[in-house]
């Protein structure tokens, strides 16, 4: 029996449809497994480079929405230069909430990560409306990052 033309190019344009998408299955496969591959494990805590890059670019994804790493620029929140070590609520040029000038306590890295945990948990009444970073390793890793910014 002869094959009809039509059936043929049905059967084709299928083919083409199965290579086609397992191509893209492919490639999805592989696009994920390397971002997977570039993101970092908990394991990495111990190597400050890699800790620090991560920490830089999940400043700049999340914090740099609101806050500068260059020094004495200011935008919604303050800067965060050299904010390690600094007292809180004393960046000079930014209106801080009563609440962080009351504080009274040095940004230290055991600090900022209880109140990158929650800021509002943390400080009652502060300005900054952030959900948090609740990633452990995020956290560290931003203030890693943090503790590069200074002179």
């Amino acid at each position: 029996m002869a094959r009809t033309t039509r059936g043929g190019e049905e059967r084709r344009g299928l083919r083409l449809a199965l290579i086609m998408g397992g191509a893209l299955l492919a490639a999805s496969l592989a696009s994920s497994l390397m971002a997977r591959a570039q993101e970092p494990d908990e394991e990495d805590e111990n190597n400050r480079a890699a800790l620090v890059a991560h920490g830089r670019e999940v400043f700049h994804h999340i914090c740099a929405q609101c806050h500068s790493d260059k020094k004495g620029v200011n935008l919604v929140g303050p800067s965060l230069y050299g904010v390690v070590g600094r007292k809180a609520g004393t960046e000079p040029g930014y209106a801080y909430s009563e609440a962080m000038r009351n504080f009274g306590k040095v940004w230290t890295p055991e600090e900022l990560t209880h109140y990158l945990w929650d800021p509002q948990a943390w400080i009652p009444g502060v300005k900054m409306h952030f959900a948090g970073l609740k990633r452990k390793y995020n956290r560290h890793a931003v203030i890693a990052y943090l503790e590069t910014l200074h002179d």
